[in-house]
């Protein structure tokens, strides 16, 4: 065999197990991403006798200015930074009385380097402590996860958004149905 043809089959080789490598660690982490937002998904529920606290989700998040944050409720623009973002989910969270995020199944993962996201639909429903009820049918989420030098991931940025109430439910699937209808 000749020189070229052994090293473009040791190549070969190498690329094939390299591969194998890489798609065998993406499956792990993103294994370990969709546990990460499953724990998101959870912290966020309270009651009565179980109070949301900051503690049920703050390993999840970086702690310094890299955090930004578009939720369900407001500002508009936005809140950066962990020790911001977790004054406002504490505050945010002691609103309502009882809470519940019910994720729908349909998670999404990708992973890109040291980068990944996460996307998942939730209803979430609940009361406010004058007995109100609280009704969120149609919301979703992205997180945004960095993985940090100890292999950790860490949510970077997140965005919660819900459905505005246009088009119905049969337009839009005619919307994006591959002929129209």
């Amino acid at each position: 065999m000749t020189h070229f043809l052994k090293t473009t089959a040791l190549a070969s080789l190498l690329a094939l197990s390299t591969a194998g490598t890489v798609l065998a660690q993406d499956t792990a982490d993103e294994a370990e991403l969709r546990d990460l937002t499953s724990t998101w998904v959870a912290g966020w529920s309270t009651s009565p006798d179980e109070p949301f606290s900051i503690d049920q989700i703050a390993d999840l998040y970086v702690k310094d200015e890299r955090l930004f944050s578009y939720d369900f409720g407001r500002p508009h623009n936005g809140v950066e930074g962990w020790e911001a973002a977790s004054r406002y989910y504490e505050g945010f969270m002691a609103l309502p009385a009882e809470w519940t995020l019910v994720p729908a199944d349909d998670m999404r993962v990708t992973v890109r380097g040291d980068i990944a996201w996460t996307t998942v639909s939730l209803s979430g429903s609940g009361t406010m402590p004058n007995g109100d009820p609280i009704a969120f049918p149609e919301a979703r989420v992205t997180l945004i996860f960095e993985q940090q030098d100890d292999g950790d991931w860490l949510i970077i940025h997140e965005h919660g958004s819900s459905a505005v109430p246009f088009p119905d439910l049969e337009t839009t699937q005619s919307l994006i149905s591959d002929d129209g209808q």
